[in-house]
Order: structure tokens, then C-alpha cells, then sequence
């Protein structure tokens, strides 16, 4: 029996199936031949297309530990969504007549991205992280897509919390010519976020060899960035939509500025105070 790679509720299966009847295991089999269309069976179909029973379908999913079938369709359901390119994702979603469904469905998704996200911070890289960019003569932040709005958010908050940043856009000039002359007193801030982008890795690898502090945020340890990285933070960019949900990863911008700001505040209240003077004319209170 071979195991479809990359579905946790295969490797169930494989664990329960030489305790299993002859029937049940003719289910099994097919489950994990047919692992990527069997979630769109019901009971009796699944019956069928093994010359089994409903009941005996129900049986198999109480033998491998589930309440019934209904759970075990839901679960391969899940872990289908998880392995899916956000595009095919967003094709099996369904229109509610009621649109305040998609707010609270979107804030169920956005609260479960920060809480991930959170869950999964190392005290001490989130320390040695926020060091790097306290220490740096001058922080460059960049990314495409999605990544150049973070990178500008970014950029901006450093800037608020006393920091020199600067946002690499993309207009006529590459990444690497606008990174060439950094030193190794800088920091190069790289958003990276799928589908990646391989001019941010490129530009990443650029800053890297030439031994300029390279730190990352990214949603994966596998992501290619990481490896160019001297310090990173993951964050969850779950999205019921086909883009990359970016509230996490604003949080986590949030607290890296915050946190630079108390560090620096002897230096800020008296910039705090004199921005406000200069600019108190141009904004309205």
C-alpha cells in the first residue's frame, strides 16, 4: 500500500490498515489510490465505487477512529484545502446569500492567522530579530506584490520609532542596484510571501554574500528566502480569498515597531514633540 505523501490522514490508514476486514481494506486502498477526488464522494458512493456498503463505509471510518464517514470526509476536506494552490482553493467556496457570513468567516480566518502566528514565535529569535534592526545604520525593506505594501508599512513604522528605514520600490532601478551600497553596518528586510518572488531571493542571496544582516519575514520554513536569512519571522497568510491574508503579518510589523519604540523613547519624545509643532498647521484635530 503506498502512502499519498503530504496527507496526514493517510498515514491513519496505513497505521490501522493491517488490523482492518477485507472489505473495509478494499476502502482503504481506494481512499489512498484516489486521495484527491475521494472528498467529493458521499457514503454511497464510496460504497460503489468499492462494491461495499454504506454501513461497512461508516464502520471503516469508526475503525480508524472517526464518529463516521461524515468525519473522516471532513478531515480529508481540510487537509485538501491545506495542500491546495490559493486559487483552487478560492474555486471550491460558495456564495451566502448573507454577505455578513463572509466578514465573520474572513474574521474567524484573520483571528486564526494571529493566533498561529503568535503560537509560533521563539522568544529569543523575536529578541535577536528586533536587536538587528535597533543596531542597523540604516534598514532596507522591499518585496513584490503583496510584500511591497508590508515593506512600505514597514519602512514607515521603523521610520516612527526612530529608526533610519528605507523602502526599496520597484520602479527603474532592480533591487540589487538599489541594495549595492549598503554596508555591513545595514539591514536588508525582506517580505517574501507565495507564489515568491525571485528577484527578492535574488536580492536576499546579493545582500547575504556580501555578509550585509539579511533578516526575513516569510510564511514558511521552507520558503527560499529562509536560506539567506540571518534571522526570521514566520507568520500565517491563510486566505479565503487567493492572495495572502496580511493581517498577521501587520501585527507582527506592529510589535517589532512598538517594541523599537520603547527602546528608543528618550530619543523620540523630544522628535514626538517637535513633529507635532511643525506639523500641527497641516492636519486636522
Amino acid at each position: 500500500m503506498k502512502k499519498a505523501q503530504g496527507f496526514p490522514y493517510t498515514q491513519i490508514i496505513i497505521n490501522k490498515y493491517p488490523d482492518l476486514p477485507q472489505k473495509e481494506k478494499k476502502i482503504a486502498d481506494y481512499i489512498i489510490k484516489n486521495h484527491r477526488v475521494v472528498f467529493t464522494h458521499s457514503a454511497l458512493e464510496l460504497a460503489k465505487q468499492t462494491e461495499t456498503s454504506p454501513a461497512t463505509v461508516v464502520r471503516f471510518a469508526q475503525h480508524i477512529g472517526y464518529s463516521g464517514y461524515r468525519q473522516l470526509k471532513n478531515l480529508i476536506i481540510d487537509e485538501m484545502k491545506e495542500q491546495m494552490i490559493p486559487e483552487e482553493r478560492f474555486k471550491l467556496l460558495t456564495l451566502k446569500q448573507n454577505s455578513t457570513a463572509t466578514v465573520l468567516k474572513i474574521a474567524e480566518q484573520e483571528v486564526e492567522n494571529i493566533n498561529m502566528t503568535i503560537n509560533q514565535i521563539e522568544k529569543e529569535k523575536f529578541k535577536a530579530f528586533t536587536e538587528y534592526l535597533r543596531k542597523a545604520r540604516f534598514v532596507y525593506t522591499f518585496g513584490i506584490g503583496m510584500s511591497s505594501i508590508l515593506a512600505r508599512l514597514s519602512a514607515y513604522l521603523f521610520n516612527q520609532a526612530g529608526l533610519k528605514a528605507h523602502y526599496c520600490g520597484k520602479d527603474e532601478h532592480s533591487f540589487i542596484e538599489k541594495l549595492i551600497n549598503l554596508s555591513r553596518m545595514d539591514v536588508a528586510l525582506g517580505f517574501s510571501l507565495p507564489p515568491y518572488s525571485e528577484e527578492t531571493i535574488k536580492a536576499m542571496k546579493f545582500c547575504h554574500e556580501r555578509e550585509i544582516k539579511c533578516l526575513a519575514i516569510t510564511n514558511a520554513l521552507n520558503a527560499p528566502i529562509i536560506k539567506w536569512s540571518n534571522s526570521y519571522i514566520l507568520v500565517q497568510t491563510k486566505n479565503l480569498m487567493f492572495t495572502n491574508s496580511i493581517s498577521s503579518v501587520s501585527m507582527i510589523v506592529n510589535a517589532l515597531a512598538t517594541e523599537l519604540a520603547f527602546i528608543n523613547k528618550r530619543k523620540l519624545v523630544p522628535n514626538i514633540d517637535l513633529m507635532y509643532e511643525l506639523l500641527k498647521d497641516e492636519y486636522v484635530t
